[in-house]
């Protein structure tokens, strides 16, 4: 029989010894520590790099902020520099105060009513399977250049790249994160070629970029109104986004709350820098801000003028490896989210229990097979484009969630301990709702009746689900003498869950 890291059977008696932070924390929660804690703060902070993927960031996504605001679109990324700021000091104080693998959809079950917890989650998890999907198509153009001879579809491409990654993720966690760490290195350094461009040969001034912004109109340039520098917001989110990453591998994270609050904010903070500086560098090095508003990937065009076919090359080499990275640091993410959601009982029985197990690996391994299937199908028949313009506003609406939760709890859960607490309250929080607010309501009719459908969806499952959930009281848990791929549902504390 297999013997559980807390307890030891033994002629009927059981032996408990004691149980560290990590574990108490989560047995005060009504939760049995079911992932196994291997990663240390660099770690997990390489994996939140990997899935925010600055490489994909700063090549890809920013071509929809500069369509959008043009090169006001530098100017956009530095107003998220707050922000951003903002955000990881709320995911910081939540997450020590709820250090669980279910990420910010537990720490808005936590501390909001029931229906915005299912909200969140169905936000997340449509932002996690669009997002791998559409790095899983980015990443054909960029091999394709590398390997003339290559003839497969993006279609293709994704799809064979993710059965391979997640043969990976089923494995040990430390596994994959030892992975994406070291394609992190490659990904710097293609950003790195970016800013080596604007360094050796500088055609714009940044100031005028930032004080003097200019859109693409037909074929000439014009100024930015303050509607577009508003519409700019939402599209800018997709851009240094993904940090919030490292709360879900918090089960798995050695060292305490505290060393999860500081995952989470070292990350913030080296993303933003990974992401802004070589994104302003491209611009720099534009020789025609026409020309570079008007190509298709205005990164590329940069590059391509200031390095030649090399740099593109180094360029290419890179962003196939980020966004290898990133797919697989999204898949572990995702099913890791999804595993949470499963173990607090979201979904109809039967499917909790199966998505709440564990593989040999003591990794969500059924939940990562579901992920990665449900990416695939978006990859082949999904109309992907539509689909990625859409994550900005889901994004900002389940970043209003986080900021509202940061702001409640310390009025509604005075009482909880907080490892870690942000300054200057109500402020952090305040800034987050006021600007994702406002780039919700600016967001395109199509993309906002998108997020209308979502959060309506989200609330009739959420009635739907009080056929199989009572009060959502009961949570999946791993009956310590079946084997690891076995859990059972047992009674669970409602964990500061209104009813």
């Amino acid at each position: 029989m297999r013997q559980d890291a807390a307890s030891v059977n033994t002629d009927a008696k059981v032996v408990t010894p004691a149980i560290d932070e990590e574990a108490a924390r989560l047995a005060e929660l009504g939760i049995d520590k079911t992932l196994h804690r291997t990663l240390s703060v660099p770690a997990v902070v390489g994996l939140g790099v990997a899935v925010t993927s600055p490489t994909l960031s700063v090549v890809v996504f920013s071509s929809i902020v500069f369509v959008v605001g043009g090169t006001f679109g530098i100017g956009a990324q530095l107003l998220m520099i707050p922000v951003v700021a903002a955000i990881c000091l709320c995911l910081a104080e939540l997450g020590a105060m709820y250090p669980l693998a279910g990420a910010m959809y537990s720490l808005v079950r936590q501390v909001l009513p029931q229906p915005l917890s299912v909200v969140a989650i169905f936000h997340y998890l449509v932002i996690g399977v669009v997002a791998n999907a559409s790095i899983g198509l980015s990443v054909g153009p960029f091999l394709r250049d590398l390997i003339p001879g290559l003839h497969a579809s993006d279609q293709l491409i994704a799809v064979v790249l993710l059965v391979t990654l997640s043969c990976v993720a089923l494995t040990r966690v430390e596994i994959g994160a030892a992975i994406t760490v070291g394609i992190v290195v490659f990904e710097l350094i293609a950003l790195g070629v970016i800013t080596v461009a604007a360094l050796l040969h500088p055609h714009q001034n940044v100031g005028d970029l930032v004080f003097h912004p200019t859109i693409l109109h037909g074929h000439q340039l014009v100024g930015v109104t303050t509607a577009i520098m508003v519409a700019t917001l939402a599209p800018a989110f997709t851009v240094i986004n993904g940090f919030d990453a490292t709360l879900g591998f918090s089960e798995e994270l050695a060292g305490g709350p505290r060393a999860l609050a500081k995952s989470v904010l070292v990350c913030g903070a080296a993303v933003t820098v990974i992401i802004i500086v070589p994104l302003i560098c491209s611009v720099v090095a534009a020789p025609s801000l026409t020309a570079f508003l008007g190509a298709p990937v205005p990164v590329m065009y940069s590059v391509t003028s200031s390095l030649g076919e090399a740099g593109t090359k180094i360029l290419d080499l890179g962003a196939v490896a980020a966004l290898t990275c990133a797919m697989l640091s999204v898949l572990m993410y995702d099913s890791r989210i999804l595993f949470g959601a499963a173990r607090d009982g979201v979904w109809p029985r039967p499917a909790s229990v199966r998505l709440a197990s564990r593989n040999r690996f003591r990794v969500p391994g059924f939940a990562v097979v579901v992920i990665a299937s449900v990416v695939c199908v978006l990859a082949v028949a999904a109309d992907i484009t539509f689909l990625v313009n859409f994550l900005g506003a889901a994004i900002a609406a389940l970043f209003v969630l986080v900021g509202v939760a940061a702001l409640v709890s310390r009025v509604t859960q005075r009482e909880v301990a907080r490892p870690f607490r942000y300054p200057l309250w109500p402020i952090p929080p305040l800034i987050v709702i006021a600007i994702t607010v406002l780039a919700l309501v600016k967001q395109e009719a199509s993309y906002l009746h998108a997020e209308l459908v979502l959060l309506g969806a989200s609330l009739l499952y959420w009635l739907l689900s009080r056929l199989w959930v009572s009060n959502w009281t009961w949570r999946v848990t791993p009956n310590p003498g079946a084997p690891t791929d076995v859990v059972e549902a047992q009674p669970a504390l409602a964990a500061g869950i209104a009813d």
